[in-house]
């Protein structure tokens, strides 16, 4: 397996902070962090029957998530809700259900995902909030062109078949994830997420730190800013036009804004 271009990575890394900082790129992408940890704390894997997780996740797939009335109205998580395994516009399905309990336990291959109704795309979304520790969400086959630029791998993984892809991908989504996590990244979403959680929990300790969840969702917002703003590209269809960036792994992230602190995850109020 190839291994991240820390050069780019740090760029990208700076380049991602900044554009939060200055744009409404963080507001337009809480959605999928309300949806994450709103979804994480109704489902309990261990627990619950399949049916009553499949019910869950209708419910929280088609929440509206915003609670503010300056908030935009953001009606359901499409690009979970829209992902069928044969046509788009199938939702989640019981059999997909079934199977987010059965891999909390099962060593897995290729042939345990043949009854899973929803796509690659769409079941790495779902894992990655439910299984966080084991899945991470690849929401996208968009994202082969992320992968490719911040490990060097030119054409080699846009040719894969589905489970290939989801395989791979989840393998450099982990690597990519796991360097995130050595930055404090908490002004990107983590007071908003707290409040959110305030409103719906009122009665709930006040969250002072990313979970599990929420840096894989950083992890998936991360890539997803590199494939719109650095490769400057919007379709599978289209070549990636990368703007340029050092292959400089010792980039002074200091300049970016960043600072590594002494122990990951610490928030700082």
């Amino acid at each position: 397996m190839a291994i991240l271009n820390l050069g780019k990575f740090n760029e990208c890394l700076g380049n991602y902070k900044r554009h939060c900082d200055k744009t409404v790129w963080t507001k337009t992408e809480l959605s999928k962090f309300y949806f994450a940890n709103l979804l994480s704390r109704r489902i309990q894997l261990n627990i619950q029957n399949p049916k009553t997780i499949f019910e869950i996740c209708q419910r929280v797939q088609e929440k509206d998530y915003y609670f503010k009335p300056s908030d935009t109205k953001i009606c359901g998580i499409q690009f979970l809700a829209g992902t069928g395994k044969k046509k788009f516009s199938e939702p989640l399905t019981e059999a997909d259900a079934e199977l987010f309990k059965e891999l909390v336990f099962l060593n897995w291959n290729e042939i345990d995902f043949e009854k899973k109704g929803i796509s690659f795309n769409a079941l790495s979304g779902w894992l990655g909030t439910l299984l966080p520790h084991n899945f991470v969400p690849v929401t996208s086959n968009h994202f082969r062109h992320t992968i490719s630029y911040l490990f060097d791998l030119e054409l080699k993984i846009y040719q894969e078949k589905d489970f290939d892809f989801f395989v791979h991908s989840q393998h450099y989504f982990q690597q990519t994830k796991k360097k995130l996590k050595e930055f404090n990244l908490d002004s990107l979403y983590l007071k908003e997420i707290a409040e959110y959680l305030k409103c719906i929990y009122p009665k709930s300790l006040a969250k002072k730190e990313y979970e599990e969840h929420d840096w894989n969702w950083i992890n998936q917002d991360f890539h997803l800013y590199i494939y719109r703003e650095i490769l400057s590209i919007d379709s599978i269809s289209k070549i990636p036009f990368a703007k340029k960036v050092t292959d400089n792994p010792d980039a002074d992230l200091l300049s970016f804004g960043f600072e590594k602190p002494e122990v990951l995850n610490i928030y700082v109020p």
